[in-house]
């Protein structure tokens, strides 16, 4: 039982750090022409926001966006947008200046949407321009609003897959301690050869 608990700890411990040991595979960016009516009319969202607050990630980046007007979608006051980093075509945002963002569903973890490096190569007056032709103007935002918590800046660097491996360590651990207590409470309450613990009746 002792070199089954040990041999599960050890698996767990060395998963773990095989996970940092790993690359991360790096992809080439080749993005098509994008019509900008059909990004417009595609997107999930689109809205004007400043940028607030950014979290780094491994293979992402979270942006906390104050929203200021709404053209599609359920967009809140304050929400956030994750964007990949695992490509060349990831978007950056500078903090502190407002953007007009077509956003989809999101995939980055934390994010309410989610924004795209391959966009319409146009200004971003022809692209309001062409929001408003398609949804009408611009709106105050009405939605529910999301943003940078202080779980998710404690959570953020630390990828989904690395959280499980954990939580799997910490399981292992788990068992590992309960197998070493269940046997040492039973050699210590099993009598030795000497009769040591046997009751003597009278």
């Amino acid at each position: 039982m002792r070199r089954i608990a040990f041999g599960g700890l050890v698996v767990a411990l060395l998963a773990v750090v095989g996970f940092f040991l790993q690359g991360v595979p790096q992809g080439t960016c080749s993005c098509a022409v994008v019509d900008p009516d059909k990004a417009v009319a595609g997107a999930a969202a689109v809205f004007i926001g400043t940028p607030t607050k950014v979290l780094h990630g491994r293979d992402s980046d979270l942006y906390e966006f104050q929203v200021t007007e709404v053209f599609s979608g359920e967009v809140g006051a304050v929400t956030t947008v994750g964007t990949s980093t695992r490509t060349e075509c990831n978007t950056a945002f500078v903090v502190g200046r407002p953007s007009l963002l077509l956003v989809s569903a999101p995939v980055s973890a934390g994010a309410r949407w989610q924004a795209h490096g391959c966009g319409p190569d146009v200004s971003a007056a022809e692209l309001r321009a062409t929001a408003q032709i398609t949804y009408g103007p611009a709106h105050p935002p009405r939605g529910d609003g999301a943003e940078i918590t202080t779980w998710t800046r404690f959570t953020y660097k630390v990828p989904r897959t690395l959280q499980s491996l954990i939580l799997a360590a910490l399981g292992c651990i788990g068992v590992a301690g309960y197998a070493t207590w269940e046997l040492y409470r039973t050699q210590r309450s099993a009598p030795n050869e000497s009769g040591e613990g046997d009751t003597i009746a009278e």
